[in-house]
């Protein structure tokens, strides 16, 4: 008793209140254990103890022990379950206090939630009462605890109203609790909560006139009853919320609704109402939400609405592209209205909505009239942000490019992406990796275009020549390389197309060449010549495959201009030259004079290389142009083993002056040898190939065994010692001359 008297005191703040009640609460769930066995056993009558309790001295601990003891006696149904519930909570009125009285109410309403008469409970019946009780008990214990919870504003000093307000937040999830009991209970079902429990919990929230507890329980009403039930009840949830007081942010009611229906129809597509045109209803009370609060409403605050109402459409909505369209046009009207430059937060919101409708609609973005005009009220930078994110989400979604007005749609979109603002330009090398990551997302969308048809692919590929070739320097080294492969690509598709069913084709495969050799002679080889010798050699190859001799030719032309114009670098030299030669050897189409050009042209270039180990393994590579293997009998006429033979001892002379990786030329020639030999070329025998094998071992002993690039060259040799011993000790007539004995086995 002494202890329960302690919950009299004013003098506590509502956290050291609330450890003196859970202490006190827990000593009477054993006192109400003990009164339920000693009724059970007879010892003591909870009838005579009810009575009894009320006589007590003081009225908090003689309510504290009556909701106990009144437990105890729903529980011994030794009397109807309606009439101690009701009881109870009508004496409950005798504690005024607002913070006592809210604890004991709180008390009151966990004694009794698992007695109340509900659905299925074994207190209902017709005696002690049904579901209607146990709902109209709660309700008014909630009322109750509610206008407790809000004469706390006005009790103390005006200049303690930070502090009661603070105080009043603290609590405020006792009063939550109770609509969490309702929530909770079997016999609230849709009709129930429809006719019953919703108007109730309105009508205490609208009359009670306190910002706090508005602002707190329809917010509660929103999380702690079902989606389906908030779907069939919204026009009259969204009619209480005009008769609010006027300083209650009903922008954070009405977002929390529209963001917690949108989550459900996003996983439950099929549960929205057909009937119901809840979009309408939310875009109605916006608007008069908007209109009451004219100037008073900030305009982040409309804009977080306008997000909410977007992000609902996309979710419950996303066929409907009307929805969200007249939502970014109102936006951008009242963007515009606004004037003057966004600030940071409206901005992140109006990015926010801009990306909204991308994770739900992908391409169907691009027919949302309204989207491109907000997008161009936000600056340079964050339109370019918001352009790699649409690239982002039309990859991840893998939706193809199928028209040329997408195309050009979506290429108008992304435009701050495809090129720079006259008063801003993109500095790729301070941009860095952030850069590098746009341009290849770019890149990757440009592989989703794709047409049956392949004219209609060759005018999508025009259009976004077009924009690739607005975005300078910087950026044509990521876009362009993969629209001549995609034009590579539609050539062989073109061909393709002719052979099987002999359509007729508005754009020939000689007009997409003459489009790919316009893209890369334009603008593209005087600033990435080392890739455009790469795309010359591919273009080249496929026009050769295809059987156009002269096309081929010219871009092999165009190759070498590159070649000889634009890369001075000594390695990158050696690098496209290796590149030259084993494209020219696959070649199959040309007649015998381009042939000779060429291979002329290739070996030329090879000797004039600066450096000797350059220069020694270009020369040898350009021995296989004499000695071609995949040509046929056309191939067969072009072999010449003297001029063979003539350039591998070139490339030994060039070999023998170097000064460094000497050994490794010997031994990259030794098995270029091999090769020859096993390919019969009758300048190459076994005494050419024992002579360099004795050339090698005379240098082997300069290796530096502390050197990993000597380590290596070592290791390189020994292998192709290891493959001539194989060759011989499996009988192979060709090696049978060769004499290894004086070499050491490792």
């Amino acid at each position: 008793m002494e202890l329960l008297t302690e919950l009299r005191t004013s003098l506590l703040s509502p956290q050291n209140y609330y450890d003196l009640y859970m202490h006190a609460t827990d000593v009477l769930r054993r006192l109400e254990a003990y009164i339920i066995d000693e009724d059970e056993r007879g010892g003591v009558s909870v009838v005579d103890l009810y009575e009894s309790v009320q006589h007590a001295g003081t009225i908090v601990p003689r309510l504290y022990l009556l909701a106990t003891v009144g437990s105890a006696y729903i529980k011994s149904k030794k009397a109807p379950t309606k009439d101690i519930l009701f009881d109870l909570v009508e004496l409950c009125r005798g504690v005024q206090h607002p913070m006592r009285g809210l604890f004991l109410r709180n008390y009151l309403s966990q004694v009794t939630r698992d007695k109340l008469p509900d659905k299925g409970s074994e207190f209902s019946s017709e005696s002690s009462g049904d579901v209607k009780d146990a709902i109209e008990f709660v309700l008014q214990n909630f009322g109750e605890m509610n206008k407790l919870w809000v004469r706390m504003q006005h009790q103390g000093a005006l200049r303690d109203l930070g502090k009661r307000e603070k105080e009043r937040r603290n609590l405020k999830q006792l009063v939550g609790t109770a609509l969490v009991r309702l929530s909770e209970m079997e016999g609230v079902d849709l009709e129930m909560y429809t006719e019953v429990v919703l108007p109730k919990l309105l009508e205490v929230c609208v009359n009670c006139k306190d910002v706090i507890a508005q602002e707190y329980l329809m917010e509660c009403i929103i999380q702690v009853f079902p989606d389906e039930f908030h779907l069939h009840t919204l026009e009259t949830f969204l009619k209480s919320i005009t008769h609010l007081k006027s300083k209650v942010n009903v922008n954070s009611i009405i977002v929390s609704m529209m963001n917690r229906l949108s989550n459900f129809a996003k996983t439950n597509p099929e549960k929205i109402p057909e009937d119901v045109n809840i979009f309408a209803m939310f875009h109605r009370h916006s608007g008069q939400v908007i209109k009451a609060k004219k100037d008073k409403m900030a305009l982040d605050q409309i804009l977080n609405l306008q997000t909410a109402l977007l992000n609902f459409s996309s979710k419950c909505y996303p066929e409907k592209l009307e929805y969200a369209d007249h939502v970014l046009g109102f936006t951008a009207e009242v963007v515009s209205k606004a004037g003057g430059s966004l600030d940071d937060t409206c901005t992140k919101i109006v990015k926010s909505l801009l990306t909204a409708p991308l994770e739900t609609m992908q391409l169907a973005v691009l027919e949302l009239s309204n989207y491109l005009p907000l997008m161009e009220l936000l600056d340079y930078s964050d339109r370019r942000l918001l352009a790699g994110r649409m690239c982002e989400a039309v990859v991840e979604s893998g939706e193809g490019l199928d028209t040329v007005d997408k195309v050009v749609t979506f290429f108008k979109f992304i435009e701050p992406a495809l090129k720079d603002q006259k008063e801003k330009k993109v500095d790729a090398a301070s941009e860095g990796y952030a850069f590098v990551k746009e341009q290849e997302l770019v890149a990757r969308v440009f592989h989703l275009i794709h047409s049956d048809d392949t004219d209609v692919q060759y005018d999508m590929y025009l259009k976004v020549r077009n924009a690739f070739g607005k975005g300078g320097t910087a950026r044509i080294k990521y876009t362009i390389p993969p629209l001549v492969f995609g034009a590579l690509s539609l050539v062989e598709r073109v061909i393709a197309r002719i052979k099987e069913d002999g359509a007729q084709v508005k754009y020939k495969p000689k007009k997409i060449f003459v489009f790919i050799h316009q893209i890369l002679v334009s603008a593209y080889t005087n600033h990435y010549a080392e890739t455009a010798v790469r795309l010359f050699l591919k273009s080249a190859a496929v026009a050769d495959s295809c059987g156009m001799e002269s096309i081929a030719y010219e871009f092999m032309v165009q190759c070498f201009i590159a070649f000889e114009d634009e890369i001075s670098d000594s390695r990158a030299q050696a690098k496209a030259i290796a590149l030259i030669t084993s494209s020219i050897e696959k070649f199959q189409g040309f007649g015998e004079e381009n042939w000779d050009t060429l291979v002329g042209k290739c070996g030329q270039h090879a000797s004039k290389l600066l450096k000797k180990e350059d220069k020694a393994r270009a020369i040898v590579n350009c021995a296989h142009l004499f000695w071609p293997t995949n040509q046929g009998e056309e191939g067969k006429t072009r072999r010449d083993e003297k001029k063979l033979l003539k350039l591998v001892q070139r490339s030994l002379k060039a070999a023998n002056d170097c000064m460094q990786e000497q050994v490794e030329l010997f031994v990259i020639i030794l098995n270029k040898c091999l090769f020859f030999y096993e390919q019969e070329v009758p300048t190459i025998n076994l005494k050419y190939i024992q002579g360099l094998i004795c050339l090698i071992e005379q240098h082997l002993p300069n290796l530096d065994d502390d050197t990993q690039s000597d380590v290596d060259t070592k290791a390189y040799y020994l292998n192709t010692l290891k493959y001539i011993r194989s060759k011989k000790d499996a009988g192979n007539s060709a090696y049978s001359g060769l004499d290894l004995n004086s070499i050491a086995q490792n």
